[in-house]
């Protein structure tokens, strides 16, 4: 391998080369270039202008060392011939090759999101003090040559050609966006999408370009690629500026921004479904501060109102506490009457005290803060971004007024509810008593009785919201999908597990049985699974019996000793099993899937995902849309339902596909996060539209235009 790499990449190991010829160049290491972030800067560069150095570390070595113990090629093949016919013998040409087809490639077009794969093998750096490039190779790193053999090459060729290559550990020029700048957007974008932005410098024929990539999430759910150019200052001051601004009005104005791609891929913020960008954002500022304007007006108009409301509940409040009074001191002064025959007689010579009816005032009109402010007409009037955040401070103060109204409105309502019980208990006791006052002799063995009427408290009766879980998929899906398991593991039976196990393959067969449709279906269905039966030899063999029982496996890291299902043995399926035979074991299935679908229910609320929707079938249906693969979709509408917590479902949990024969099986859904849902008078409210961006190969991304059908 070494005479053979030799011969073809020119090199003579007896005779230096004068084009490999080069000096070690001075190189200021300084603390923050140390502390650069690697593979931050690509340049297309002339192989002339770079100088191949080795020496003997790996890329881990500190830099500083690395570059110590670094000598030109020509010096470190006559020093360190061993070492270097070592690199030789490991090398491969294929290898050598494919650098070289990669490069030629470049030349046409750079890689659509700009690193690509083992970027890291040229380990190129830039001395600032001679303005030359230079290859620190280390040759510790045996197996990865091919860069420094391809380099050699067309150095011995004297090549004109450029490459496209990382500069390790140069930071980014400051021609178009400061250093400062890019940290900001850096935050900035976390912020929205919470995901750091990879940002990058192209430096192709003296023209600068900055990218911004990295991954954002679309309809709170969906994932996407995105990809910002920017090549001029001004594009580069556009965007910050933006970026800046509803950073701001995020952060001090508490406003929320929804993540959109646009078609060209390139990441978008919007605000009440319009696409905020820097044309529209100072006519954007000027409508949100007429609309906080307007909408502090009504705050307070609401405030107004509320005032009124608690007034006269107060007011209310006072009343029924008179009320209540007078009858207790009655009910007091019986209580005490009932302990001698004259003040028997007393009381039932007493006139009844009158007691002050209740009247309510009159009701307040309560409209909601949710409802819509009208949007102001904009009439030109401009404003700016200081403008609405002292409007949004001024309405932060009077939304903090009108929270603590509502909640003194709240407890006082609660408060009248339970002194309108206490009143009209006591009037239940008072009538009793004028009841048995009808004559002499009946209101006596009324008042001689030993057991005492009681008063019938009122109950403590808070007005509450039901209290609605809803699923975060990012942070709570371990806990979720654990209770989705632990249910169907306590309430389901072993073959309405198998049930769900096995709808993962023939569900079109059941859908079928369940919609009365014609035999078709299941002879399709069957001849496959027939046919797949014949080539798995395994299966014939061992069945369920994947591993023995005592071999551990993981799953998310937790160690168990189960197997896992296999349809044939689930279904009773094989090579000779008739079609009439098939029926009866789906119409088994249906049965069983029945059943287990009235037993099993959402532990929180959350949206689900389909691409097939039919009334009065089983849908399978996906939690995380994450994982929908967008390039084989044939319909191009996802169907998103929200599915209420208590609502029927069926999950594909760990124990759907696996025996548990061991008890050993870990709780969650790490198989799949699909799940079975029923669709029953279901309707589409409305429709969007998003782009995903996702990468087709090295050179090209792929937008695919996506409608989310809203079921209700």
């Amino acid at each position: 391998m070494l005479n053979e790499v030799l011969d073809y990449i020119g090199l003579d190991l007896e005779k230096p080369n004068k084009n490999l010829q080069c000096k070690k160049s001075e190189f200021n290491i300084s603390k923050s270039y140390d502390n650069a972030i690697l593979y931050r800067k690509y340049k297309m560069i002339s192989i002339k202008d770079i100088d191949i150095l080795i020496g003997m570390s790996d890329r881990t070595t500190d830099i500083k060392e690395r570059f110590v113990l670094a000598k030109p090629i020509n010096e470190f093949i006559k020093e360190d011939r061993s070492a270097f016919e070592n690199l030789l013998k490991l090398a491969k040409i294929d290898d050598i090759k494919n650098v070289e087809k990669m490069q030629q490639e470049f030349n046409k077009h750079i890689p659509y999101f700009i690193k690509y794969e083992k970027n890291y093998i040229w380990q190129i750096y830039y001395s600032r003090e001679n303005n030359k490039y230079f290859m620190l190779f280390p040759a510790r790193e045996e197996g990865e040559s091919a860069a420094l053999f391809y380099l050699i090459k067309k150095k011995l060729e004297n090549s004109d050609e450029k490459i496209y290559v990382p500069i390790c550990k140069e930071e980014p020029s400051e021609s178009l966006l400061s250093k400062q700048e890019q940290t900001d957007i850096e935050n900035y974008i976390w912020l929205f999408t919470k995901e750091w932005p990879n940002i990058y410098e192209t430096e192709i024929d003296n023209e600068k370009s900055i990218y911004l990539i990295g991954k954002a999430r679309i309809e709170d759910s969906f994932e996407s690629k995105y990809r910002i150019e920017i090549k001029s200052k001004e594009e580069a001051e556009n965007e910050y500026t933006l970026l800046k601004a509803l950073f701001i009005l995020s952060t001090q104005a508490h406003y929320q921004f929804n993540q959109e791609i646009d078609d060209k891929g390139r990441l978008r913020l919007e605000y009440d479904n319009k696409v905020i960008q820097i044309e529209n954002l100072s006519e954007f500022i000027s409508k949100q501060v007429l609309y906080q304007k307007g909408r502090t007006e009504r705050i307070e108009n609401l405030i107004k109102k509320d005032k009124e409301l608690l007034s006269n509940l107060k007011q209310d409040i006072k009343e029924l506490n008179d009320i209540y009074m007078s009858q207790e001191k009655q009910i007091v002064m019986f209580l005490n009457c009932k302990k001698s025959i004259f003040k028997r007689i007393k009381f039932y010579l007493k006139k009844p005290a009158k007691v002050a009816t209740f009247k309510e005032k009159k009701k307040v009109d309560e409209t909601k803060i949710d409802e819509e402010v009208r949007e102001e007409i904009f009439n030109g009037e401009t404003f700016t971004l200081s403008d609405l955040i002292n409007v949004c401070k001024e309405n932060s103060k009077t939304d903090e007024e009108y929270k603590n109204l509502k909640a003194d409105i709240f407890a006082i309502k609660n408060k009248k509810i339970n002194l309108e019980k206490k009143v009209k208990n006591a009037k239940k006791y008072l009538d009793e008593i004028e009841k048995h006052k009808k004559s002499l002799f009946e209101f006596w063995k009324f008042a001689k009785k030993d057991e005492n009427l009681a008063i019938e408290q009122a109950e403590e009766n808070y007005v509450q919201n039901e209290i609605d879980i809803k699923l975060n998929l990012d942070e709570d899906f371990q806990e979720f999908a654990e209770k989705a398991d632990s249910m169907q593991r306590q309430k389901l039976s072993t073959d309405e597990i198998n049930s769900i196990f096995a709808s993962d393959y023939v569900l079109n067969s059941i859908n079928s049985v369940l919609s009365g449709k014609n035999e078709k279906v299941l002879k399709e269905d069957l001849e496959k699974l027939k046919k797949e039966y014949k080539e798995n030899k395994k299966t014939q063999i061992f069945g369920d019996i994947e591993e023995d029982y005592t071999k551990v496996k993981n799953l998310n890291n937790k160690k168990h000793r189960e197997n896992k299902k296999n349809i044939y043995s689930v279904l009773k399926v094989n090579d000779k099993t008739t079609l009439e035979n098939y029926k009866n074991l789906i119409e088994n299935l249906v049965r069983l899937l029945n059943e287990a679908y009235k037993k099993i229910t959402a532990v929180a609320s959350f949206p689900v995902y389909y691409t097939v929707n039919k009334e009065n079938e089983y849908v399978l249906a996906q939690i995380n849309p994450r994982k929908i693969d967008f390039s084989n979709l044939k319909e191009k509408t996802i169907y998103k339902k929200e599915v209420k917590r208590d609502e029927n479902i069926l999950y594909f949990s760990n124990i759907v596909y696996y025996d548990n024969y061991n008890k050993t099986l870990p709780l969650g859904m790490d198989e799949s996060t699909n799940v079975l849902i029923k669709l029953e008078n279901s309707k589409c409210s409305e429709e969007k539209q998003i782009n995903i961006m996702q990468e087709e190969d090295l050179y090209n991304a792929k937008i695919t235009k996506i409608k989310i059908a809203k079921v209700d």
